[in-house]
């Protein structure tokens, strides 16, 4: 007896509660037959049997039949009032034939019925512009009936053709063949607008359509081209043409800049800003670029007290992806906002296809403008809020907007890396890269539907909502309640898999069959994000296992392990063939979650007595951690990612040593390996503060913290610490760790900037607390608890058709 009173304490399962005690809101003690507060009470107890999931999906059955019932007969009324314009009249039907018309023709209502809603929010002024104002704005003005077609007229328009559709996509391919053989002069154009030098400006714009513009689309390069082209050098003032702005250009410019080498471009442009700038004379290479960046800003501000427009849309996007670069989270946060309230103000949001039927300005390139606006600021968001760890901001309905690109020029350019005019030295070394095709908008297209998933999952397993689901189903113990609180994972795991699937064969990277060199980084962006959001998926069900040998435990530790291995190895096929100086943000956030996982197994298969470095360079983290170290260098805000990891592992070696109650060698003596290419030094003071959940301190001069790593960042210099298929993925460790089991945070650069003056530190409030209070944030530590889930799902459903 003894014994099972010391093991109950010990059972994490939530006992039920009676029904006196849900009323009295109290704490129940789950007792049979009456519980101890019922006694106190002198009340009856009993116990609520929960209703079974069969009457729980009969119940939503009958709710979601009366709500397309209720469409239905709002969709008569509205189609009745639509008829009335018509002088010719119908004969009225049959009772009998109308009800077997509506029968015959129920699939044709859902359809209409999706389009009423965003019909009733758009408003068309009198110059034909679009706006969102919903119908309960005084503004609202609709479209009236001289401006579009009548209802059912524009249903059958919507649906188009093929021979329509392929003269507009010959139209726009051709368009883009035009606008690429102008681009000297427009480029030319667009330096004297802004007071460019345009050998500088053809230099950073090429690093724009380079390394940067082919993952998010930000601009519509053939359009952006045009109105370049177009702008009017003789008239102070004059107005930018459509879908080019001189703020929009400057941004790009100001983007551009951290990758040129301004110790090679200063002297060699120093004869040209004195030839066509006389302000560019007294400076150098390093100053131009930061009056550039100043001219950005000032510009973005003056644009947003004007009309909302698509140019200050992108150069707010492009603007927010370069502040958070440079750790500036609350202006990329800021900037990234207003652009999305641009977009909702404009109507991006809306099915821009069927738009036409309304607006009869808006022409085929419009149309596809507005498609790639809208999902470039949907793949943002969803980007921007997983390193902040805060909840999308722009979630639209993506249903009405389709992922189909007439323009899809881009996925037959050819595609190299650009590394300047006059390239440094170990760059211009970088192994001779055969020009490929680029597949841009293919990629694109399938980055907008991993973000999907993405979104998903930061709702339904990172959010505050999701966390207070699990607390209430815990509660219950049926099957019925097992099913629904893990139906999130199960849902997000098909999909997942069905995207892996239906993957084009020319961007998906096999991790156990490498090429040789890379293929082009946006290909490289893609498959990285996917094995990142696989982590992320299944750090949930290790961090809340109880028991690691359990299959669903192991199976996503498994998963984790499998998924970090892939990603060492595409960063370091990367590094290899362009070095690090052109690793995107996305790609280095990729590395912090793959350090994660690194990490934790350091904790569980380090040994007192084994070499610290030569334990992380066996499963990784070494390399994991010197990508941080290096890549932090240009941009900034990954300092806070590697103070995290390498806090993590001083905790490590220290608990090691106090165990061993003896003093050991640490990383930050010189325990490297002799055949180890860089040690592990122990973090800083300020890396530790950096490491703290808030970090209101402002990121160090990255040149004061990396002097240590003075390696030459040389395509072709970096030699895998470890051969993977030796053992990495296929390891399991199945037995519960020492120690905190805590995982680092999912989302590095979040923060609670409440103000100075206040502060959620990890020493004032409960990290599940602190989630709880400031609910707009993700959870950084969710837990599943899915130990018995069958996974027999997944073998049965790779059988199943892909719908993808």
């Amino acid at each position: 007896m003894p014994t099972e009173v010391e093991q109950k304490p010990k059972s994490k399962h939530r006992k039920s509660t009676c029904a006196g005690c849900r009323r009295r809101k109290s704490k129940c003690d789950g007792k049979t037959p009456k519980c101890t507060t019922c006694i106190a009470y002198k009340d009856d107890c009993h116990y609520d049997k929960p209703p079974s999931l069969a009457y729980v999906r009969s119940l939503e059955e009958e709710i979601q039949e009366l709500k397309a019932q209720l469409r239905q007969a709002k969709t008569q009324v509205w189609l009745s009032r639509a008829g009335s314009h018509d002088d010719k009249k119908l004969p009225s039907a049959s009772p009998a034939s109308e009800t077997a018309g509506s029968q015959s023709s129920g699939q044709a209502l859902a359809h209409r019925n999706r389009h009423i809603k965003w019909e009733a929010d758009i408003s068309v002024d009198d110059s034909g512009g679009v706006t969102f104002h919903n119908s309960t704005s005084p503004i609202h003005e609709p479209p009236s009936s001289q401006r579009h077609h009548p209802p059912i007229a524009a249903q059958l328009s919507y649906s188009g053709n093929l021979h329509e559709d392929q003269r507009v996509k010959r139209d726009l391919i051709l368009n883009a063949t035009h606008q690429r053989q102008i681009e000297p002069f427009a480029i030319a154009n667009g330096a004297a607008k802004t007071n460019v030098p345009k050998e500088i400006s053809h230099e950073l714009l090429k690093y724009h359509w380079c390394w940067m513009h082919p993952l998010f689309l930000f601009v519509y390069r053939p359009a952006f081209t045009r109105g370049m082209a177009m702008v009017d050098l003789n008239t102070p003032g004059a107005q930018d043409p459509p879908y080019f702005s001189e703020t929009l250009l400057k941004v790009i410019h100001a983007h551009g800049s951290r990758f040129l080498n301004h110790d090679v471009y200063q002297d060699q442009y120093h004869s040209v800003l004195s030839q066509h700038s006389p302000m560019g004379s007294s400076m150098s290479a390093g100053e131009f670029m930061q009056k550039i960046t100043d001219e950005a800003r000032f510009g973005l501000g003056m644009d947003i007290l004007r009309n909302s427009s698509i140019p200050t849309i992108q150069a707010l996007l492009q603007q927010s992806a370069r502040e958070v670069v440079l750790g500036r989270s609350s202006q990329a946060w800021t900037f990234s906002g207003v652009a999305f309230r641009m977009a909702l103000d404009m109507g991006i949001h809306l099915p821009s296809d069927k738009l036409q039927a309304f607006v009869k300005s808006l022409t085929p390139e419009d149309i596809e403008i507005r498609k790639r606006l809208f999902w470039s600021c949907y793949t943002w968001d969803k980007i921007l809020s997983l390193y902040l760890g805060r909840m999308p901001g722009f979630t639209p309905a993506t249903e009405e907007v389709p992922l189909t690109f007439m323009d899809d020029y881009s996925d037959g350019d050819l595609w190299a890396p650009y590394y300047g005019e006059t390239p440094t030295p170990e760059l211009a070394s970088a192994p001779n890269y055969p020009p490929c095709p680029g597949y841009v908008v293919s990629c694109f297209r399938q980055l907008c539907k991993i973000c999907v998933i993405l979104n998903d999952l930061m709702h339904n397993i990172y959010s505050s909502e999701a966390a207070a689901r699990r607390e209430m189903e815990e509660e219950d113990h049926s099957a019925e309640a097992k099913a629904v609180s893990e139906a999130p994972f199960v849902r997000i795991s098909r999909d997942l898999r069905d995207w892996l699937i239906s993957l084009p064969p020319h961007l998906r990277i096999n991790p156990d069959q490498m090429p040789s060199l890379a293929p082009p980084v946006h290909i490289m962006s893609l498959n990285l994000l996917y094995h990142t959001t696989v982590i992320l998926l299944h750090r949930p069900v290790v961090l809340g296992a109880r028991d690691m040998s359990a299959p669903g435990p192991a199976r996503s530790w498994q998963m984790c392990i499998q998924a970090t291995g892939a990603i060492h190895d595409l960063i370091m096929l990367q590094a290899n063939t362009f070095g690090l100086t052109h690793v995107s943000y996305l790609n280095a956030y990729s590395v912090y979650i793959a350090a994660t996982i690194a990490v934790l197994r350091f904790e569980r298969e380090y040994q007192p007595g084994d070499d610290p470095a030569a334990a992380a360079q066996k499963n990784g983290l070494s390399f994991l951690l010197e990508v941080l170290q290096k890549t932090s260098s240009t941009m900034p805000v990954l300092e806070r990612s590697n103070a995290i990891i390498r806090k993590r592992m001083k905790a490590a070696l220290d608990r090691q040593k106090a165990q061993q109650g003896q003093v050991r060698r640490t990383y930050s003596n010189g325990s490297t390996p002799p055949n180890a290419k860089f040690s592990i030094p122990t973090p800083t003071s300020h890396q530790m503060d950096l490491a703290q959940p808030t970090a209101f301190q402002a990121l160090s001069n990255p040149a004061l913290v990396h002097g240590a790593y003075s390696q030459p960042d040389t395509p072709g210099s970096f030699v895998a610490p470890m051969q993977w298929q030796s053992g990495m993925r296929s390891s399991l460790y199945s037995e519960p760790a020492h120690g905190s089991e805590d995982f680092l945070p999912a989302f590095p650069g979040q923060q609670f900037p409440v103000g100075s003056e206040h502060s959620f530190g990890s020493n004032e409030v409960d990290p599940h607390a602190r989630t709880a209070l400031l609910g707009y944030n993700l959870d950084p530590h969710p837990r599943l608890s899915t130990g018995d889930i069958d996974w027999n799902f997944m073998d049965t459903f790779e059988g199943q058709s892909v719908h993808m």
